[in-house]
């Protein structure tokens, strides 16, 4: 009987070690964030920035103009953090639209359709 519940003392006990490890694995990042939500802010806009550079081969200034709607975009969007659900999802999509208004007004006509293409 002790040797029953010594050993079912050490399994729950080497699972309850194992998930704080693969809890603790994930909360650096996540703490991070917490901490510095505009370095967040700046991964997504870079990330975002990133993707549709691949997609339409941005050229010139049309990089930093690309880089600061999508900047303005995700700060506005982590300012909505207070506002109720579907108030948040009507506002996120204002911001979208407006984000990229600012982005096909600095795209070429063949960039544009790139970037349809990449949207899809």
């Amino acid at each position: 009987m002790k040797r029953i519940f010594l050993l079912s003392t050490l399994i729950i006990s080497s699972f309850g070690i194992m998930n704080l490890q693969t809890v603790s694995a994930a909360t650096p990042a996540q703490q991070a964030q917490a901490a510095n939500p505009d370095a967040a802010t700046f991964a997504k806009a870079k990330q975002l920035v990133s993707k549709i550079n691949v997609a339409v081969s941005l050229h010139g200034n049309q990089f930093s103009k690309v880089n600061e709607a999508c900047i303005e975009y995700f700060q506005k969007l982590n300012a909505l953090n207070n506002a109720t659900p579907a108030d948040a999802i009507a506002k996120a999509q204002e911001l979208k639209n407006a984000r990229n208004a600012k982005i096909k007004a600095v795209l070429e006509p063949d960039q544009m359709n790139s970037w349809a293409a990449f949207k899809e």
